[in-house]
């Protein structure tokens, strides 16, 4: 690729995060005939294909996934060699971007925004929804479920944590449920420990907050994790055997950051959550 064209990586990057040209468009605040034509170019170019189309969704190549991996490089170098200059006046804010799980900043981000803006006055939080998705994508840090895999990043063990059957005080179990949104591979972990659940739930939820709301307005049984739970005293656990799946919850920023002392300030601040 000539050096005239390097930033065509962003198109390929956003490409690789998005999966399909609209978002990528809407994203790098384009039209979809300029990512067509910047992705078209760069295929030219190495003389390989870098997407295949599958439905409405285009799947990276190798070569796609190793142009976007140097993209991801550039993009946090200079991302945090912004934060740095910033940090360094001392008087303008330095924007961090936190993705996890609703659930997570629900618990462990929310209540805590004022404690952050008296000990990290400067930062600017900007808190977006990721549950499964492996890259950080956009955000400088990633709180996932389980340890990430691959890829250039520094991760840190935040806590333990186990999914439970939970239900309504008052509610008896009468094979009535409450599912995830089908877009998550778990959306029926219920059946897994509750046993005599009817085939179909009731209702379903995109997110574990609506999950405990919907607990605790149906009284139904949904699965929740206990840091969550401990949050109400109107829903119990459930009397079911092996009642417990356990999982971690794991910090991660890309290893290019690591020197940003902002970007681990914050890391530092949530981890005393």
């Amino acid at each position: 690729m000539s050096l005239d064209n390097w930033d065509d990586l962003k198109f390929v990057l956003s490409m690789t995060r998005h999966g399909t040209m609209s978002a990528a468009a809407r994203f790098l605040d384009t039209n979809v005939a300029t990512v067509s034509r910047r992705i078209e170019r760069v295929s030219q170019e190495l003389g390989v294909p870098l997407f295949e189309k599958r439905g409405q969704a285009f799947v990276a190549t190798e070569s796609a996934k190793r142009l976007a991996e140097i993209g991801e490089e550039i993009e946090q170098k200079l991302r945090g060699a912004m934060a740095k200059m910033k940090a360094g006046d001392g008087n303008t804010p330095v924007g961090i971007e936190i993705a996890a799980p609703p659930a997570v900043h629900h618990h462990y981000v929310l209540p805590r925004t004022r404690t952050m803006a008296h000990d990290l006055p400067n930062v600017r939080l900007t808190l977006t929804d990721k549950v499964y998705s492996q890259g950080l994508g956009e955000a400088d840090i990633q709180v996932r479920i389980g340890r990430p895999e691959g890829g250039r990043l520094k991760a840190r063990k935040f806590r333990d944590y186990n999914l439970s059957v939970y239900h309504g005080r008052d509610h008896v179990l009468d094979g009535q449920w409450i599912g995830l949104s089908q877009r998550y591979p778990d959306a029926d972990l219920v059946r897994e420990i509750y046993k005599d659940a009817n085939t179909s739930p009731t209702y379903r939820v995109d997110e574990m907050p609506m999950m405990l709301d919907m607990i605790q307005a149906t009284g139904l049984p949904g699965v929740l994790p206990d840091f969550m739970a401990e949050e109400t005293d109107e829903i119990v656990l459930a009397d079911l055997p092996d009642n417990a799946i356990s999982g971690e919850l794991w910090i991660a920023y890309h290893e290019t950051r690591h020197g940003d002392a902002t970007l681990r300030s914050v890391v530092e601040w949530f981890c005393g959550a």
